[in-house]
């Protein structure tokens, strides 16, 4: 029986391409031949992998070229996206990709669009009547000025992966420096209302069909604490409490909220949702309170695929045969740590290799 050629772009830096190699190569029951690419030959995605190819960014002119030239190459059948950049240039591109024969797990190109941007998503949502939290678009150092709620989450209104220039403001003191340092560099800047706390925190996976119907979800209420979960700690002022911004590396309780799922599969219906879509939020006293909205497979794709509930072979498998989407999943607490990986030339794929603790919920 011929193996199944998968091909993820991006599979370097501990990032999403990382994240669904670790999903594929937990569906035991497929037999799947994956490729890999990435910018750089130095990439731990690569244990996962059975070829690998270096491509140049996304950005590049010749990227298109040479995205295809893999795809051939390997006669791929399937295509996920492993980084912001790469979605983007997938996305407005899909229509001649799949005419090379793949199939790919996307939103609609225009919800891409919206939910790249975080003032376009809070515009959109508000216009649905769905309640965000007070932000206010930064351009300029007067537009400082119109902030008269703290403590406030400074973050880029595009571009932000990882909750990389991510800040907390507490006051104006620190709302003109940290303001006046992200539009100095040239951070498309977005001021956000921080509600709750950590402890409130969790990200909400909503799958949708062509046709918008909702497939299933999972939640995951996050861990935040150690040096690989948190991005920022800031002190009350009057030392009471912590703030907290985590970090790109999500870990913690997969569990079932119906409550907070369904008010995420009502988002997703909202925005006529056709694919993945990430839902990061905190949750307080039984309201999801919006942080940002990714349309795409999340950071916690293999931890998701750990309790039963894998989005990439999901897809594969409806596709070849039309099986039902798996809504089922386990309860499980999911951390995450560092390991150390040998990269050689002869890499062979680990092909049930995981990298995180698990423990019953």
């Amino acid at each position: 029986m011929t193996r199944i050629p998968v091909l993820v772009t991006g599979i370097g830096g501990a990032g999403n391409g990382e994240q669904i190699l670790k999903a594929l190569r937990l569906a035991h029951d497929l037999d799947l031949f994956v490729i890999g690419t990435d910018m750089t030959e130095y990439t731990a995605g690569r244990r996962f992998i059975d070829a690998f190819q270096v491509v140049p960014p996304a950005t590049d002119p010749s990227y298109g070229e040479e995205l295809a030239a893999v795809i051939r190459q390997h006669d791929a059948r399937f295509l996920f996206h492993g980084s912001e950049p790469e979605l983007k240039y997938i996305s407005e591109n899909r229509d001649s990709l799949a005419e090379l024969g793949v199939s790919m797990y996307l939103n609609s190109q225009r919800l891409i669009s919206v939910c790249m941007n975080k003032v376009a998503t809070y515009k959109t949502l508000e216009e649905l009547g769905v309640p965000v939290p007070r932000y206010v678009k930064l351009d300029t150092i007067e537009d400082l000025k119109k902030i008269d709620f703290f403590p406030v989450v400074l973050k880029p209104n595009t571009s932000s992966g990882g909750s990389c220039n991510v800040y907390i403001a507490r006051d104006h003191e620190e709302l003109a420096l940290l303001g006046q340092y992200l539009l100095k560099i040239n951070i498309d800047l977005v001021a956000q209302e921080y509600i709750g706390s950590k402890d409130d925190e969790y990200t909400v996976g909503v799958n949708s069909d062509a046709d918008g119907n909702v497939l299933g979800s999972i939640a995951i209420k996050r861990v935040i604490g150690n040096v690989v979960s948190t991005r920022l700690k800031v002190p009350s002022l009057d030392k009471q409490s912590t703030w907290v911004i985590s970090s790109g590396f999500s870990q913690g309780l997969v569990c079932h909220e119906p409550e907070l799922q369904s008010q995420a599969e009502k988002i997703a219906g909202l925005l006529h949702s056709q694919g993945p879509l990430n839902v990061q939020c905190r949750f307080v006293e039984g309201t999801l309170h919006l942080m940002e909205i990714n349309p795409r497979l999340s950071g916690t794709t293999s931890l998701r695929a750990i309790a039963g509930y894998n989005e990439p072979a999901m897809f594969i498998k409806s596709c070849l045969d039309g099986t039902p989407w798996q809504r089922e999943y386990e309860d499980k607490v999911l951390l995450r740590g560092l390991e150390e990986v040998e990269i050689t030339p002869a890499q062979k794929p680990a092909l049930q290799s995981q990298s995180v603790a698990t423990l019953p919920c």
